[in-house]
């Protein structure tokens, strides 16, 4: 936890490799975002123990070419890759958060994208990816292809991973 309050809990439903399901909770921000791929995504704040009533999300689409767009980055996990792909795409404003907060940003459309190039692992990403896809974005690799989860690697490392609010910004 670092000290800081942007730990996450993380719970994830993964079927045939898919996220399906996700709920990312930020106890100390009093925030929980909550997916299920084909139904939609939520947000709820908890207040005293409490949940107030579930606000519908939504990805949004980028911003047009040459207006600023919010990537989120981490607080504690920057590498050169990344790095890289960020200062490719000029215009971007670096939203820097913790944890999977980062995920519940982009589904509720406060950040466009969040791109971690360089390793994780799967229960640090599937419940991200689900609220995510919830929301109307895309989660890839570096080459735009889909992610796929459970898939026999022993170590259930995800290599890299972009997290788009916009699909079709898939690049």
């Amino acid at each position: 936890m670092a000290g800081r309050n942007e730990f996450t809990v993380n719970i994830a439903l993964v079927t045939d490799g898919v996220p399906l399901l996700g709920i990312v909770g930020a106890p100390a921000l009093g925030l929980i975002w909550r997916g299920l791929v084909g139904r939609g995504a939520e947000r709820l704040s908890v207040s005293g123990g409490a949940a107030c009533s579930p606000v519908s999300i939504r990805t949004r689409k980028m911003p047009a070419a040459g207006s600023p767009w919010i990537v989120a980055v981490s607080r504690s996990h920057g590498d050169k890759r990344t790095e890289a792909f960020i200062e490719r795409r000029p215009g971007a404003v670096r939203q820097t958060t913790g944890s999977a907060v980062k995920f519940g940003r982009v589904a509720e459309g406060c950040a466009d994208i969040y791109p971690r190039l360089s390793h994780t692992c799967e229960w640090d990403v599937a419940a991200g990816h689900a609220c995510v896809t919830a929301a109307g974005g895309r989660i890839t690799n570096a080459a735009g292809e889909a992610l796929r989860f459970g898939t026999g690697r022993a170590d259930f490392i995800v290599p890299e991973f972009i997290a788009w609010g916009d699909p079709e910004a898939v690049s």
